[in-house]
């Protein structure tokens, strides 16, 4: 059984197409990443998985069920998020994730002491678990996001954006977490990104979404110049550099503005380029093609 499968499907929004005719499953144990130029609706897929937007056409099945809010299977790290109150402390805070909007007397504090420890020991996050958020860098506040989403031990992780402002080093710890915490639980993750680059060695499947369409498949069979130039409608070439990084050329004015985040990524480079691609592609490519392929530091 599929953990997701869209069939022909299409999603309006206030009248207005965002894509349509997805044929797509995601399978247990399996990454996906989701890629697609800022407001293609790469949310939108995750939010429909998760009940919150209806479909337009087609069908959308989630456990081999019509999505539903609220399911207890599915995890969820959403891009923008309100880290209530950030004197709290980590602990307390992947707690909030196990209790849900089950409040009240009866509840069994042994079972949620069990698994808000053992969230935070999958993420790497025991060791200042009872710090304030406030405390905390953002590759640390990163891991308690993660343990908060995962703490039920949900069947299906959708994380939106988990490696935004995050500085490389930080960027690859999170990347192995997401392959740790799918190695050990069996879960399926489905990650939205901007960057394929740090994921690309965990990678079993690429969904990319653009022109209000959505393509899927295995990574080399999607990221490819044939398959992009006919997603895009024009010339797409792909230059990978000799560390293995690959850099799209032909993208450059749709991801010419920065993806809007709340915080500068750390780390972050103001440069510009003359956008060539040669022998220093590795280093001059970077900038100018950040927002989909970060080059090598």
């Amino acid at each position: 059984m599929s953990v997701i499968d869209f069939r022909d499907a299409s999603v309006a929004r206030g009248g207005r197409l965002i894509w349509r005719e997805a044929n797509l499953t995601v399978e247990p144990g399996s990454i996906s990443v989701v890629l697609g130029p800022n407001g293609a609706g790469k949310s939108t897929l995750l939010e429909a998985v998760l009940g919150l937007v209806p479909l337009s056409h087609g069908s959308l099945r989630v456990f081999d069920e019509p999505p539903a809010r609220g399911n207890a299977r599915v995890g969820y790290l959403p891009q923008t998020r309100r880290d209530h109150d950030l004197r709290i402390s980590a602990r307390e805070y992947v707690g909030l994730g196990f209790d849900g909007t089950r409040f009240g007397w009866g509840r069994d504090t042994s079972t949620k002491t069990r698994a808000v420890r053992d969230a935070l020991a999958l993420a790497g996050a025991t060791a200042f678990a009872d710090r304030p958020l406030y405390a905390l860098s953002g590759g640390q506040r990163q891991r308690v996001a993660l343990a908060h989403a995962s703490v039920f031990r949900p069947a299906l992780l959708l994380l939106d954006e988990p490696l935004a402002a995050l500085d490389l080093a930080a960027q690859g710890e999170i990347v192995d977490l997401i392959n740790l915490f799918r190695d050990t639980t069996g879960a399926a993750v489905v990650v939205v990104a901007h960057d394929l680059n740090p994921l690309a060695p965990i990678v079993d499947q690429v969904l990319w979404i653009a022109r209000r369409q959505v393509r899927s498949g295995p990574l080399d069979d999607v990221v490819n110049e044939a398959v992009l130039s006919e997603l895009y409608g024009h010339a797409i070439e792909i230059v990978v550099t000799p560390r293995g990084r690959r850099v799209i050329v032909g993208l450059e004015e749709e991801f010419a503005h920065p993806h809007p985040h709340p915080h500068p990524p750390t780390g972050s480079r103001a440069r510009t380029t003359a956008g060539r691609v040669g022998d220093h592609a590795d280093e001059e490519a970077h900038a100018h093609f950040a927002e989909y392929f970060e080059g090598d530091a």
